[in-house]
């Protein structure tokens, strides 16, 4: 009896000792589960936190940039000495440079920001041109009415820029839902407020050309519904998840986000209208100018856009800007371009934006009747090279000879029409951080 119950006891001791350490394994492995969750989930956070940080930083400096651009402007409206206006046209230029630079980090669809982004680059060429005329002696009394102007359209900005802050601040964090048209662009209202002023590059040339309202390169194509639209924008953008998030019209378009990624997908031909892919890399300067022009070209070609020829270069930091342009013959399409945002550490597409190919790529005959050196020596330039184009002119286009060269120590663009031969366009180059035209 006494070894049947030192047995039982055994048993029951050994079946206490399993029940003892399934337990503990469970509580172990509860416990390691719980700290890979606390830790995931605490680099998470950490990982938002800083990414408020910097959006909160790009909002502050946008913030003191815009008040000093008003600032600058104010005086530049005063009969100031040549010696001061000289400082305050310095100071304007660093100022609104930087404005355009906070604005770009800031997470607001690129759509929404156009036309105040328009209007720092245009503030900045201004400063630039007032600049160069005064060094020259030339005449500035049109430059002093422009300031008013300038000023006016900037305390706009600086209103909208303000609001930002307001609900930025009682949110505690950025989100892109504080950024409504209505906050982060200036708006038509505004931009009758804009003055004109000696024409300049700034965006690139043709850069914010509209042309007609109808997009005639898409009215041929067959409409595709919306599961092909997310089988297309997954195959692009070589990941699952996309979703129709909304549609849009003029043209129809189906708006996708895919993870952190936005795309715009046209309804008739599936040609993505628009990209925008959060920044993942880890920055700094990896690519060469010919590097950006290779990896653009690529893209667009992978996107449906055929062969394009990068027309304007602009670097920004860490991130390289292209325009593209397809030919026709030898003739460069200006009205059709299409604007690449490259990483310059590896490659990456960061962004694409595509209305202008869309709205104008049509098969076109070009046949100028002139020659190359009528156009070049109608151009009035000491030429170095001349080269055929199709640019938009009003409500249409113009098939013309794009002439570079110089004049009175000044770089020049040039646009002879390739059939009457009358100068219909001209384009002052002014030396600035906005970017260049490739020849």
């Amino acid at each position: 009896m006494k070894n049947d119950y030192a047995l039982s006891f055994k048993r029951r001791r050994g079946v206490t000792f399993v029940c003892i350490s399934l337990i503990v394994g469970l509580c172990v492995a509860f416990a390691l589960m719980t700290t890979a969750y606390l830790l995931t989930d605490m680099r998470a956070t950490e990982n938002k936190a800083r990414l408020d940080d910097y959006y909160f930083e790009a909002l502050s400096e946008l913030s003191d940039e815009v008040d000093e651009t008003v600032l600058n402007l104010s005086k530049l409206t005063l009969s100031l000495s040549k010696g001061s206006t000289a400082v305050e046209l310095n100071a304007l230029s660093r100022h609104s440079a930087g404005a355009a630079c906070a604005l770009s980090r800031l997470p607001i669809d690129c759509e929404k920001t156009y036309s105040a982004m328009k209007l720092l680059n245009q503030i900045t060429d201004y400063a630039a041109s007032y600049d160069f005329s005064l060094a020259r002696g030339m005449k500035t009394d049109g430059y002093v009415e422009s300031a008013m102007a300038f000023k006016k359209a900037a305390e706009t900005l600086q209103e909208r820029v303000d609001e930002m802050m307001r609900l930025s601040v009682e949110k505690g964090e950025i989100d892109c839902s504080n950024f409504s048209p209505e906050i982060a662009s200036l708006g038509d209202e505004a931009q009758h407020e804009t003055p004109d002023y000696p024409e300049m590059i700034y965006d690139g040339p043709f850069s914010d050309s509209r042309l007609p309202v109808s997009f005639k390169g898409l009215e041929n194509l067959p409409e595709i519904g919306e599961e092909e639209a997310v089988e297309r924008a997954e195959r692009l953008l070589l990941k699952r998840g996309a979703v129709i998030v909304g549609r849009s019209s003029s043209p129809e378009a189906y708006e996708l986000e895919c993870g952190d990624s936005f795309m715009a997908l046209s309804v008739r031909g599936g040609m993505v209208l628009e990209l925008i892919v959060p920044d993942n890399t880890s920055g700094g300067k990896n690519l060469s100018e010919d590097d950006v022009y290779t990896h653009a070209a690529e893209y667009a070609a992978k996107l449906g856009y055929g062969d394009l020829y990068p027309v304007w270069y602009h670097e920004s930091g860490s991130v390289g800007y292209v325009n593209m342009a397809p030919k026709e013959g030898d003739a460069i399409l200006y009205t059709d371009l299409v604007k690449v945002k490259i990483s310059l550490a590896d490659g990456t597409l960061l962004g694409l934006e595509a209305t202008g190919y869309c709205r104008n790529h049509i098969e076109r005959i070009i046949e100028p009747k002139i020659s190359e050196a009528t156009a070049a020596k109608l151009s009035g330039i000491d030429y170095d090279f001349v080269r055929l184009c199709v640019i938009p002119d009003r409500e249409t286009e113009a098939t013309c000879f794009e002439v570079h060269g110089m004049k009175d120590d000044m770089e020049f663009y040039v646009y002879i029409d390739a059939v009457s031969g009358e100068k219909i366009k001209a384009m002052k180059v002014v030396s600035s951080d906005g970017g260049k035209l490739t020849a």
